[in-house]
């Protein structure tokens, strides 16, 4: 598995976008931010990488927590690489097909 990001434009588009974002809120006080927990920017390794496997996406998320420079947490089926930058954090993560399916088996779907 080759470990391919987007292309260089889509790459710099997001971060443009991101900072058109900070620039607005700069530039707009009178609207309101998050006031609790971390605004994050979530990466799903199977989706927004070339990992096609859940083995795949495992190591995805593994080689971005050491990119990171932090440890991979992992709970009941999801494993998580989060670096904080204050109230922002990039995420990378991967919830199993097992605890998909333990999910799914434990809520049965409501009537409306």
């Amino acid at each position: 598995m080759t470990h391919d990001t987007p292309d260089t434009a889509h790459r710099d588009r997001l971060i443009a976008d991101l900072r058109g974002l900070a620039d607005f809120l700069a530039r707009n006080p009178e609207l309101p931010v998050p006031r609790y927990g971390p605004v994050s920017v979530r990466v799903h390794p199977r989706y927004d990488t070339n990992a096609t496997t859940e083995a795949e996406a495992l190591a995805e998320v593994e080689r971005i927590a050491a990119l990171l420079g932090v440890t991979t947490r992992a709970e009941y089926g999801q494993h998580v690489a989060c670096a904080d930058f204050g109230t922002v954090a990039y995420e990378a993560i991967l919830v199993t097909r097992a605890a998909r399916d333990r999910r799914d088996s434990a809520d049965p779907p409501s009537e409306v």
